[in-house]
């Protein structure tokens, strides 16, 4: 998987669609539990995903136990949320790519405007 930096996004291309993600370059891309990417797909709309793993998630909760966020950390949403079974960019890409190919994006992510400046839902 080639990533490429465009701007302040890290850019995946794929057949079914283009992620961008703000991430560091220099960060390990393969540790990554927490993530919101844009998913472009092609010939269609940008949608927003957050990617987390159950630890990410598990981590914040224990967090806000601590803060009394969330009651306490007694509950945990977020819109657009997609749960990877483990972390890094290529486990978050490979979960958008079962969500395109599949024709479930629609369904877990909403449609935005695309932070490229290309198609979006009024298009």
């Amino acid at each position: 998987m080639e990533i490429t930096q465009d701007g302040p996004f890290l850019v995946v291309e794929q057949e079914r669609f283009v992620a961008r993600f703000p991430a560091d370059p220099s960060s390990d891309l393969e540790r990554l539990q927490d993530q919101d990417i844009y998913v472009t797909v092609t010939g269609g709309p940008t949608y927003y995903a957050t990617l987390m793993t159950l630890g990410a998630i598990d981590a914040v909760l224990r967090r806000w136990a601590g803060t009394g966020e969330a009651a306490g950390g007694r509950y945990f949403y977020t819109t657009d949320l997609v749960i990877t079974p483990r972390p890094g960019i290529t486990a978050m890409i490979e979960a958008i790519d079962g969500l395109v190919r599949e024709g479930e994006i629609g369904s877990a992510c909403q449609i935005i405007s695309d932070p490229a400046g290309g198609r979006d839902a009024s298009d």
